[in-house]
Formats: structure tokens, C-alpha cells, sequence
């Protein structure tokens, strides 16, 4: 079975077989996987406030997008 997509992002295979999808820094971690009927995104702070946002949905679409928007938000690309 196939366990990325084209993007690189796990595929729901693979999410569904326990691999977890992340982004994370020396201070940051950013978090998609799927548990039982739901998928979950969450952002951790390690040298802080801890737990960000945890936010839970039954389907991966709306999940995916919520993890894409916090991404950004924590981790915004670099323009050269």
C-alpha cells in the first residue's frame, strides 16, 4: 500500500494504520493522526505554555485543512 501522497503527506492508509503526521522545531510540535472515528491536530509548546490547540474532526478533509492552517501559522515559510 501506498503511504505518501503526491505532496508528501500521509495518506488515510496510512494514518489509519498509526502513523502520525508531523511538523516539529526545538520548541514546537505540530501534530495530524487518526484515532478510532476521528482525526485529530494538535500543537504542543515545549518551552512554555504546553498544549496550543487540539481540535478533532470526523473527517480528514476538514482535518487536513486545519493542520495546513496552523502549519502556516507556526511554521511560515521563508521568503528568499
Amino acid at each position: 500500500m501506498k503511504f505518501h501522497n503526491k505532496n508528501g503527506s500521509l495518506t488515510a492508509y496510512a494514518l489509519a494504520c498509526g502513523y502520525i503526521e508531523r511538523k516539529e522545531t526545538n520548541s514546537l510540535c505540530l501534530d495530524l493522526w487518526h484515532e478510532g472515528a476521528c482525526y485529530h491536530v494538535k500543537a504542543h509548546e515545549f518551552n512554555g505554555r504546553g498544549r496550543l490547540t487540539w481540535e478533532s474532526s470526523d473527517g480528514l478533509t476538514a482535518a487536513r485543512r486545519h493542520f495546513e492552517f496552523l502549519k502556516n501559522i507556526y511554521f511560515p515559510k521563508v521568503q528568499a
